[in-house]
């Protein structure tokens, strides 16, 4: 057999020189940057009153938000940096965004209270933030001791603050959507202090990332995402008011799985290890 040459690209890959990076691992890093600057807009178009074009931004941020981290994955540019740069993307957008924008389109000149109707709009989305930036750090301080496999992977430990940023947006997206529903300011101050509760509780929610589902149910949730299209081609903020507001009821659900999750575990660990038992 006649054997070839080996060339640089049988060979190890030459070390990178000194102050030079691959391109590719940046390529993450640009998508979260692009997603904290949509995060910017939407505070820069809620100061001026552009309602529509805050939901937008904050909508595109959540877009980049489930690309970026998928994008590291599959280049293999995962990094320490990245998670920490992520999170201070996902405050800006999912926390500081939506607070400016429900402040400014409703509570900021509500009048329910008197002349205490501001103060407490602003108390309110000021708790959302604070909630959303200790729900961030508690996340990124958590993730190098998750393991891989285990019952909490498949679950979020209170709502992630991309849902909360969402979900706290119902209200004008309601309004704005052909429904035409107009929310009572008092909804949405308990609404923005229950999602805010949230984000900081223990309460275990369902992970996308983490589920599986039966084949025989394939075809059916194949179908419900195109109806979830056709929803967004006809009405696109009734139909994300709808999917938010079904990932926030479905916390009974993820209460429920998560403790059944454990016992299957701990039944798995008994049966694999017998001196489990004593």
């Amino acid at each position: 057999m006649i054997r070839r040459q080996a060339s640089d690209a049988d060979g190890p890959v030459a070390p990178m020189p000194p102050g030079e990076i691959e391109l590719r691992k940046l390529f993450p890093n640009m998508i979260t940057a692009a997603s904290l600057c949509a995060g910017l807009a939407a505070v820069h178009y809620a100061t001026q009153g552009m309602l529509r074009e805050a939901l937008v931004a904050v909508i595109i941020s959540f877009i980049l938000d489930g690309l970026d981290g998928r994008m590291a994955r599959l280049l293999r540019a995962t990094s320490r940096f990245g998670e920490v740069f992520d999170s201070m993307a996902d405050f800006m957008a999912f926390g500081v965004a939506p607070a400016f924008i429900i402040y400014q389109w409703q509570l900021k000149n509500a009048d329910v209270f008197g002349k205490e109707t501001e103060v407490i709009g602003l108390a309110v989305v000021m708790l959302f933030a604070l909630c959303a930036a200790i729900r961030l750090a508690r996340f990124a301080a958590s993730v190098s001791k998750k393991r891989p496999g285990a019952p909490t992977g498949k679950f979020f430990s209170g709502l992630p603050a991309p849902s909360a940023g969402g979900a706290v947006l119902i209200p004008p997206m309601l309004e704005m959507s052909s429904l035409k529903l107009s929310i009572h300011p008092t909804m949405t101050i308990a609404w923005t202090a229950i999602l805010a509760i949230f984000m900081v509780s223990k309460i275990p929610m369902w992970s996308v990332k983490g589920l599986r589902v039966s084949r025989r149910i394939v075809p059916a949730l194949i179908a419900g995402v195109a109806l979830v299209v056709f929803g967004i081609m006809k009405d696109g903020w009734l139909t994300a008011s709808i999917v938010f507001g079904i990932y926030i009821l479905s916390f009974p659900l993820g209460v429920f799985g998560y403790r059944k999750a454990v016992k299957k575990e701990a039944s798995e660990v008994i049966w694999h290890d017998p001196a489990a038992k004593a």
